[in-house]
């Protein structure tokens, strides 16, 4: 998984001076008549100058201005959460923004409110992610598939088409599909357009991560909201010299959907986001059990496929004593290889000793174990070699 230390450039805001004219003086139409602004819009309701702003914003507007019709210090009071509200309705707009000014002209009840907003990506350079991401789509997602197989489809593409930008200078999803690398901002703005595209509902969380700030995604299935770090899910590796570099083996999904509580091993975060309680395990198990042929055995298919199969009770080994039992089974019936997952990750290596002292019969074995998706556990391989 990608470590690397990223700072999130997130919008800087210059707040410019409130300039209150109380002159009977007619400044709308020049404002209108100007060939810089974007947009002219008249509201008389704070709720419709968000609305307002948030649209200019996603048409990538470097100067909006917007009438508006009401109190004018309530307006200079309010105008800052007004901006924050407009950014709140689309993701990607806010995580691309990189800098805003804001200027209020007010006479009587009227005010002009300004914008001279700088963007990390041009309506272009969006304009062809969106052509990137529906080639993608159109590559993994399949006629037919379910929004969990929409999910799996998009993570695979993601981490096996970006590489985390050791530069730390890539910060958009224009970035990741043009020159295969970004920092984990540009993972979850890819990430926020491809499950967007799919009809997936989801959003991009940040905070905090042992190494500084962080970006992922959340993302909505059947109702319930997971974490979804693609970055984070990058299968990269030290090469002998220490270099970062992918990793050609299976793709991991140590961070794939996950709730809070697992995320916030390694995962801080300040803002409030939806609440993700449910296991993603148990919610494709139950999925499993209760639908039709067809669909139980395309959920026990993504199962196998996540690793969420090592959960099941019949691949899981839960200390020394069960640990004794498989063993001397295998070797009772020379088994030649054992896979399983281990909950006691602390105390396997001497148990495993004392299963084979212990057994019965002679065999030889070789056995390679690593963390189960991060987490507390062991995933176990053991070759079994006998006497001829």
């Amino acid at each position: 998984m990608q470590r690397v230390a990223s700072k999130l450039l997130l919008a800087a805001v210059i707040v410019a001076a409130a300039f209150v004219l109380d002159l009977k003086l007619d400044l709308f139409p020049a404002a209108a008549e100007s060939e810089e602004a974007a947009a002219v819009k008249q509201t008389n309701r704070l709720e419709q100058l968000e609305l307002a702003i948030a649209k200019e914003f996603q048409l990538r507007s470097e100067k909006i201005s917007v009438s508006y019709t009401g109190d004018k210090q309530e307006l200079a009071d309010r105008m800052p959460d007004v901006i924050k509200a407009a950014l709140t309705h689309d993701d990607y707009s806010a995580y691309i923004l990189d800098s805003y000014i804001y200027t209020i002209r007010s006479w009587g009840n009227k005010s002009n409110v300004t914008i001279d907003a700088k963007y990390r990506e041009s309506k272009e350079q969006t304009a062809l992610v969106d052509r990137k991401v529906a080639e993608a789509l159109a590559e993994v997602v399949e006629p037919g598939m379910n929004p969990h197989e929409k999910v799996k489809a998009i993570h695979d593409w993601i981490v096996t088409h970006v590489e985390y930008d050791q530069s730390l200078t890539r910060y958009t999803a224009y970035e990741a599909v043009t020159t295969g690398e970004a920092v984990c901002q540009g993972y979850s703005l890819l990430g926020y357009k491809m499950l967007k595209a799919a009809g997936i509902p989801v959003l991009i969380a940040e905070g905090t991560v042992n190494t500084g700030e962080h970006a992922w995604n959340m993302v909505q299935l059947d109702g319930v909201w997971y974490h979804l770090d693609l970055t984070w899910d990058d299968p990269v590796m030290k090469d002998a010299s220490g270099k970062t570099i992918k990793d050609g083996g299976a793709i991991r999904y140590n961070y794939y959907l996950k709730t809070d509580g697992e995320l916030r091993a390694d995962h801080g975060w300040t803002k409030t986001y939806p609440a993700a309680v449910a296991n993603y395990a148990d919610a494709i198990g139950e999925l499993e059990r209760q639908g039709s042929e067809k669909e139980r055995e395309r959920y026990a298919k993504l199962k196998l496929a996540l690793g969420l199969h090592w959960l099941d009770a019949a691949n899981t080994v839960t200390g020394p004593e069960q640990l004794q039992g498989v063993i001397a089974s295998a070797l009772d019936s020379r088994t030649a290889s054992l896979e399983f997952r281990y909950e006691d990750r602390e105390g396997f290596p001497e148990a495993l000793k004392a299963a084979f002292r212990d057994a019965k019969v002679a065999a030889g074995y070789r056995a390679s174990y690593e963390p189960y998706a991060g987490g507390s556990s062991l995933l176990v391989r053991i070759q079994l070699e006998y006497a001829k």
